[in-house]
């Protein structure tokens, strides 16, 4: 499925450059009649001096396909001479060069837009589009998202004041977004999931979920898979979409004392079977180190604890001996050892309250060491 760049975006707003050849055949074209078919176009004859004679300026994406018309050109051999395009009236650094065109609407632009969604932003105040991203490799994924999707976009990447990475892109890559997918907003408390997306097949919507997740899910060892937002709305239509795929999501829940809503994806095999076929068909497209974490929870799953008292004691022993390596989290224990975060916390307590034990807080999470 493809859409033609006067499609994706108000022509009006759009300016492009274009190879030598056409713009020479449309000079030609005009050259004894340049007053004509000013005229025709409602424009000033100087603009098509300063587009086509002179060529020093970029051209309205309109104007073009007007003038095409009245040579003979089609629309679609008119599009393949495209070389550049960029929001009109903005320096060239905010543009793409050597675009993919027609643009595909594919996964990774599904992608795109759900990073959109839930950490990123196309700003009302006519600002660059953007998206925030801890993770440098995630970042260069969404970058390569975009590059795949579009082609050689200008980008910029910098650190903001929290030390968060904030890759911004042209505006007119987000005013593309939002046309193609029938999008009203980006905006945190504002945004719904457009009926397009509702509509797309269902590997676009896996896409959608997997970035999701990556952006706004939490996975812990124990395997509780969790999405949430300060957006009702836009939780129960990503819980919506998950039903869709067979995630089999939860109820909706809110946080006491807080704007926050949330729910659980209970089907993690379905979850697992959807990375394993993106990672094939759509590498870019994944859940980070949030993967290991579901991986990790099928492992426990083939070593479960035998309730007595011996299992028990053994289990203890296995993490006194390995705290006698060094101090260590939880989650580093429940990695080391396959034993469920749970469990470790049951016996870690029995152990600490048996002066065997010490822990102390590092950052949100206790580290626990022998005296």
């Amino acid at each position: 499925m493809n859409v033609h760049l006067w499609n994706a975006y108000n022509p009006k707003k759009i300016s492009v450059e274009i190879r030598q050849n056409l713009k020479d055949k449309l000079k030609e074209f005009i050259r004894n009649n340049l007053k004509k078919y000013a005229m025709k176009m409602n424009i000033q004859p100087t603009r098509l001096y300063e587009y086509f004679i002179w060529q020093k300026a970029l051209i309205p994406l309109n104007v073009l396909m007007t003038l095409s018309k009245l040579a003979g050109i089609s629309l679609i051999d008119m599009e393949k001479e495209i070389i550049q395009y960029k929001h009109l009236f903005v320096p060239n650094k905010n543009s793409v060069k050597k675009p993919n065109l027609p643009i595909k609407i594919c996964p990774y632009f599904t992608s795109i837009i759900s990073h959109l969604y839930f950490d990123g932003s196309v700003p009302k105040d006519g600002k660059g589009t953007y998206y925030n991203q801890k993770d440098r490799a995630i970042m260069q994924d969404f970058v390569d998202k975009v590059k795949f999707v579009f082609g050689d976009v200008q980008y910029s990447i910098v650190k903001d004041h929290r030390g968060i990475l904030k890759c911004r892109v042209p505006r007119i890559i987000g005013e593309i977004c939002k046309s193609v997918y029938g999008i009203d907003s980006f905006g945190t408390f504002d945004s719904r999931i457009s009926n397009k997306i509702f509509r797309l097949p269902k590997e676009h919507k896996i896409a959608f979920i997997l970035s999701a997740i990556l952006d706004e899910g939490s996975i812990t060892y124990d395997g509780d898979i969790q999405f949430g937002v300060s957006n009702k709305r836009l939780c129960a239509d990503v819980q919506q979409l998950c039903s869709e795929i067979g995630l089999n999501p939860g109820a909706i829940k809110q946080k006491k004392n807080n704007e926050h809503y949330y729910f659980y994806i209970k089907d993690r095999e379905r979850l697992l079977s959807f990375l394993n076929l993106f990672k094939i068909k759509y590498s870019l497209i994944n859940i980070g180190f949030k993967e290991d974490r579901i991986r990790h929870f099928f492992k426990l799953k083939k070593f479960p604890g035998r309730n007595t008292k011996e299992a028990a004691n053994g289990r203890r022993t296995k993490i006194l001996q390995s705290l006698a390596e060094k101090e260590k989290t939880v989650n580093e224990l429940c990695l080391e050892l396959l034993i469920p975060p749970r469990s470790l916390r049951r016996h870690l307590s029995i152990l600490v309250n048996k002066d065997n034990l010490s822990k102390k807080k590092r950052s949100i999470e206790y580290v626990y060491s022998l005296e």
